[in-house]
């Protein structure tokens, strides 16, 4: 019995490491991330800025909501810059764009929440698989394509959802012109997940979030999806653009360097930030507006 008490204890006291660990990451966040959310609300409670979009879809565990915020209510086809989030994450990792006049003159905006994510729902399991996400997501794709006078899109990809989105331009080819990766994990072994990823994953559920049981599931999960996606990422003729900081701790910077054998069959450029981080989405717009404007040329 002691012995029985004794592994529990040393289990707990492993558990309580681990949590303590993400809470002091949480602690020592850069100033943007904060930054962001104040920039969200703004946005959020700015009347006519967003225009709020939900399709209620059918799937074979049941009904699903899918949500995205768009700058431009009209059906007017333009240049449209679709974002996609990372893990956690919502449509608001990219609001700082929308305050952008700008970029908002050039290009619709529309940022979504991946399943499961913001006010995106879904049903069965939550569907960690990057693959079931973009069977999920495909709809909402075709249908901001439809909107759009069935014009082509750019996707602009973070972190997590930077591995996703050339994931959706070689399932779904017909909406998308061109895919811009931010710091994304594409080659498998890279991806591989951390110590405290397999901690979290012991951890008993009412111990952590479901924002952070989720997104350790979908880090887990990540090795796996990239490994099915090689042979169709290999076949992707989408023009793309990697950014890719040479000081990121989340994201191998290597990853970056081996695109060029991995899309061997797409007009690929890759752009490196000496210096930067993991989250050059929110540290450095600039960048990366001139790169979704140079992709916009690029692709038509």
């Amino acid at each position: 019995m002691r012995l029985i008490l004794n592994t529990i204890h040393s289990y707990l006291k492993l558990c309580f490491i681990c949590l303590s660990t993400f809470f002091l990451a949480a602690c020592s966040m850069p100033k943007e991330i904060k930054e962001n959310e104040g920039i969200a609300q703004q946005v959020i409670n700015t009347p006519g800025l967003i225009q709020d979009h939900v399709l209620y879809m059918e799937g074979p565990d049941g009904d699903f909501k899918l949500h995205y915020a768009s700058s431009d209510p009209s059906e007017k086809p333009r240049d449209t810059i679709v974002f996609v989030h990372g893990t956690p994450g919502d449509w608001t990792s990219f609001a700082r764009y929308f305050q952008d006049a700008k970029l908002k003159q050039s290009f619709r905006l529309i940022s979504i929440d991946r399943p499961g994510w913001g006010k995106s729902t879904y049903a069965g399991d939550f569907p960690t698989k990057l693959q079931t996400q973009s069977a999920m997501i495909g709809p909402m794709l075709e249908n901001i394509w439809e909107r759009n006078g069935k014009q082509k899109i750019i996707l602009v990809g973070h972190s997590l959802g930077a591995s996703l989105v050339p994931i959706l331009a070689a399932d779904h080819p017909d909406f998308v012109r061109g895919v811009v990766i931010l710091a994304g994990d594409l080659k498998p072994e890279l991806a591989k997940a951390r110590w405290y990823n397999t901690l979290l994953d012991w951890t008993p559920n009412f111990l952590i979030s479901d924002m952070w049981n989720h997104s350790n599931m979908e880090v887990l999960d990540l090795t796996s999806s990239l490994e099915a996606a090689q042979n169709n990422l290999s076949e992707l003729t989408t023009p793309i653009t990697i950014l890719q900081g040479t000081n990121d701790t989340l994201v191998d910077p290597a990853s970056a360097t081996y695109a060029t054998s991995l899309f061997k069959n797409s007009e690929l450029k890759v752009e490196w930030i000496e210096g930067a981080g993991h989250i050059i989405n929110l540290q450095y717009p600039d960048k990366v507006i001139e790169i979704i404007r140079e992709m916009n040329t690029r692709s038509k």
